[in-house]
């Protein structure tokens, strides 16, 4: 005889000791119990008991579903994730998938206690089987029973169940983990280039350097040669194919509007940044807009034309000191073969002026161009103090030095280039001077043309150095303000989610679980149920268990053991007749029926589910 059986003998002696002088107490109380009848067993109320706690089980399966594909597709939508993201996700990830595992295994553990009944009482089983089959709910006790049956050869019906319940139980816990199949963490690897920005600083003619003509381009104005190919490389001049016609001063990605007012042309170019060697606009534009008019010159006098009306003479000499009186006497003296390009310089001032002519032999245009910036959308104009570009004097360094003209009379400068053909390109200025528009008397629509012409000439020679310069300048980042220029590695972590495999694994478990909810509710099917708790379970195995005393101390196999000896007969669960009309009691012992009578319909368990 083990310990735990050698033990229980003083138990039972000091019980029989005690009897005498107990049993008046325990007399009173079989009494008491008796006055206070316990309410019977009901069908109906246990079936919606049952209902309650399968549907709990099931709803917080489906919210946790629920939240985590929400979860999914909310970090989804974000491009990349920061440190902290991917630990939020990452927490409420498996946050959401405990909960679903818990919900899971609450129902699977419901189901488990429920099939229970109905195995007990198909057919009958000895204490140790019965033992097992009341704790098949967690998963020892369904092995446990499946391993007796296989080590003692005793496969069954029954054998089958558990095993399919257990391995049901095992993979519906298991089958949340299967949503790590459905979405993965990227890091995606790359360089990120920085937009970058034209550096108008490093250019000496913009407006954050001295635009003075014989400080800005270095070499002295007699220096030609020098003079030349620096005016080319800057002013980008090739490309005039046929000069003579207004539709031929195209500039590429530039708008041409001619005219915008009475008598003006003018020409628009938004700035570009680039990104990865790609071009992209700015949020810049550059307007040269340009007036100009004709000067008819004769033998000591000069007349202007304006709006097709003439008016002179003027006089012109070396007596006379009005500007055009000095273009005119300096252009007559200069070196430079017509046409020409004239500029002033206000000797005291260390100023441009605003206007610029172009000389030929018998005529010249006087221009009054201005350069502009504004938004990309022009509703608003750049300041002053914000501006890339000079709004005049920048026309004016067109005019770098074949020669100069001054003299002590005169508080100004004039600076004359003609933009003669050369291996730069062809002159800027051909057809300016085209005798053929001007023979007299003037014909209106030929010199409504030209000088619609020479506007356009005047008004696009800033926007060719421009568009040029905006792409052969030195450039920064546009952000930073940093010479960085060159691309950063970077790793962007991203949620990758297969919504495919979201759908199936969602719908498949949620599936799955209607569908074991019905298998066990139809298996159920005209059993009267009992709950999983531990004094229900103890109230129906008073009756046998009151066959044996002194086991207390006994591990739960010695205790069955014990019993099948004591009983001599296995046992199963079954119904015995109420008394005086009251409903069929529940029992687990042997001799019991099998059959269980229906309740009234008030109390009937689930009959028609199946």
């Amino acid at each position: 005889m083990s310990y735990r059986q050698t033990r229980s003998k003083p138990s039972d002696a000091l019980q029989t000791s005690l009897d005498s002088g107990t049993y008046s107490t325990r007399e009173s109380l079989v009494e008491g119990s008796n006055e206070r009848q316990l309410k019977p067993f009901s069908s109906s109320d246990q079936s919606r008991r049952d209902l309650i706690a399968l549907a709990r089980g099931f709803l917080q399966t489906l919210f946790a579903f629920v939240l985590l594909v929400i979860c999914l597709w909310q970090f989804s939508k974000l491009q990349f994730l920061n440190k902290w993201e991917q630990r939020a996700f990452n927490m409420l990830s498996i946050l959401l998938s405990g909960i679903a595992s818990l919900g899971l295994g609450s129902l699977l553990g419901y189901l488990g206690s429920m099939l229970r009944w109905p195995l007990l009482a198909r057919t009958k089983y000895q204490m140790q089987d019965v033992d097992s089959i009341l704790g098949m709910a967690r998963l020892i006790g369904s092995l446990r029973l499946i391993k007796r049956h296989v080590r003692e050869r005793r496969i069954s019906p029954t054998t089958f169940i558990v095993t399919a319940y257990l391995i049901t139980n095992v993979l519906g816990r298991l089958s949340v983990a299967i949503f790590g199949l459905a979405y993965n963490m990227m890091d995606n690897t790359g360089i990120r280039h920085p937009i970058l920005a034209t550096n108008w600083a490093s250019a000496s003619w913009t407006n954050h350097a001295d635009t003075a003509t014989k400080e800005v381009y270095g070499p002295d104005p007699f220096d030609s040669e020098a003079a030349e190919g620096k005016a080319a490389t800057l002013l980008n001049l090739s490309g005039d194919d046929n000069p003579y016609l207004v539709s031929d001063f195209r500039v590429s990605n530039s708008t041409l509007k001619e005219p915008v007012g009475p008598n003006d042309v003018e020409y628009s170019y938004q700035l570009k940044d680039f990104k990865e060697g790609y071009a992209i606009l700015s949020n810049r534009i550059v307007h040269s807009t340009a007036n100009c008019s004709l000067i008819e010159i004769g033998e000591g006098q000069y007349w202007r034309w304006n709006n097709w009306e003439r008016t002179g003479p003027f006089g012109w000499g070396k007596d006379t000191h009005n500007v055009v009186s000095s273009v005119l006497q300096g252009s007559n003296e200069s070196n430079t073969e017509f046409p020409q390009w004239i500029s002033i310089e206000n000797d005291y001032e260390n100023d441009i002026f605003s206007q610029i002519y172009i000389a030929c032999g018998y005529y010249a245009w006087e221009c009054w161009p201005t350069l502009t910036e504004t938004t990309a959308n022009e509703s608003h104009q750049i300041q002053p103090h914000e501006r890339f570009f000079p709004s005049t004097s920048l026309y004016s360094l067109s005019a770098l030095g074949k020669d100069q003209y001054g003299n002590s009379t005169q508080n100004y400068t004039l600076y004359t280039n003609d933009f003669s053909s050369s291996s730069f390109g062809p002159a800027a200025l051909d057809g300016a001077c085209y005798d053929y528009f001007f023979s007299m008397p003037l014909n209106e629509t030929y010199w409504n043309d030209s000088r619609l012409w020479v506007s356009s000439l005047v008004a696009r020679l800033p926007i060719v150095a421009i568009t040029y310069a905006n792409t052969v300048l030195p450039q920064y980042t546009r952000d930073t303000h940093s010479n960085q220029t060159a691309g950063t590695a970077y790793l962007r972590t991203s949620l990758e989610v297969n919504w495919h495999r979201v759908t199936l694994i969602t719908v498949g478990i949620v599936v799955g679980q209607i569908l074991a909810i019905l298998v066990v509710l139809c298996y159920c099917n005209g059993v009267y149920t009992r709950d999983d708790s531990h004094l229900a379970t103890a109230e129906l195995l008073k009756t046998v268990i009151n066959r044996f005393d002194g086991g207390k101390l006994m591990t739960g196999e010695e205790l069955a053991v014990s019993l099948d000896g004591v009983l001599g007969a296995p046992v199963s669960y079954g119904t015995r007749g109420g008394q005086d009309g009251s409903p069929p009691e529940v029992d687990l012992a042997s001799g019991l029926d099998a059959n269980f009578p229906p309740l009234p319909p008030g109390q009937r368990f689930w009959r028609n589910s199946c």
